[in-house]
């Protein structure tokens, strides 16, 4: 995909692998809009991006996504200010047990309440001129994690919404094409972790180190490759340290950790159910 003038949606993208994205589509041309609730560092995120890349390429909102109406007032005014939206990037998101319904809120009906905007905005049967979503969603959301429940609960049904709207025979015909991105661990503040964050902290980053932590670099690069990638059907990207990450047939994987796998470039099974994170908010 040319991204040359394209305009781009995307959430929770004042810091981190938010910011990273913005930063790499800014590159490519795009025009971003980003959302964040941190009123403060989306400014300043803003100011420091407008310099690079000029002022009417990047804007920022105040957003709290779990507010339906800041969430839509947001969408439309990227499609006001960019005349459409080409990508939606559902990228908010937070890792924290102990505020379950919080968590379900962010990761889950934000989510999806972001794709359905998204949807009905760029779907050709109803005057749209199609558009690629992409949801931020983890490996968490392959894998059991005793570690975080609820958290993992989010991410298995973020796949499953995505990959049902991926499978709708009409899709053809609504051009919107869908991704989920599943990093593992990145090193990010979602892995600067509080007690009770998720059960058995020390456990969860004996596991995560032992994967291997993604830098933010790295899972911009896949991000990148998604958005430029028509070439596959798939909906599921995943990425874990020491590979460029692959698509992924199937949410679940057999007993052997990789038969379904489009490539087989991957860790062992053993070290596949540290969660990663992915989010940025």
């Amino acid at each position: 995909m040319d991204l040359t003038g394209k305009g781009v949606f995307l959430t929770g993208g004042a810091r981190g692998l938010g910011r990273g994205m913005t930063e790499a589509l800014l590159a490519k041309g795009a025009k971003v809009l980003i959302c964040d609730i941190n009123t403060e560092t989306g400014l300043a995120t803003e100011g420091e991006l407008q310099k690079q890349y000029g002022a009417e390429n990047v804007i920022f909102k105040q957003c709290d996504v779990t507010d339906s109406a800041q969430l839509k007032a947001a969408f439309e005014a990227a499609v006001s200010k960019f005349g459409a939206v080409d990508i939606c990037v559902n990228n908010a998101g937070i890792m924290d047990e102990r505020v379950w319904e919080k968590m379900i809120a962010i990761n889950l009906a934000a989510q999806i309440r972001g794709c359905q905007l998204a949807l009905e905005h760029m779907r050709r049967d109803r005057g749209g001129r199609g558009g690629l979503i992409i949801n931020t969603v983890s490996t968490a959301g392959l894998y059991p994690g005793y570690w975080f429940p609820v958290y993992t609960a989010t991410k298995h049904a973020m796949i499953g919404f995505t990959t049902s709207w991926a499978k709708n025979p009409k899709m053809p015909e609504m051009g919107v094409r869908w991704r989920c991105l599943c990093p593992d661990g990145i090193n990010t503040d979602l892995l600067v972790l509080q007690e009770n964050q998720v059960h058995d902290v020390e456990d969860f980053m004996k596991e995560v180190r032992a994967a291997g932590i993604l830098e933010p670099e790295e899972v911009v690069e896949a991000f990148m490759k998604i958005v430029q990638d028509q070439d596959s059907d798939d909906v599921i990207f995943e990425l874990w340290k020491g590979t460029k990450g692959q698509y992924r047939r199937r949410q679940l994987v057999d007993s052997d950790g990789v038969s379904n796998l489009v490539t087989v470039d991957t860790p062992t099974s053993s070290s596949s159910s540290a969660a990663g994170g992915g989010d940025s908010k």
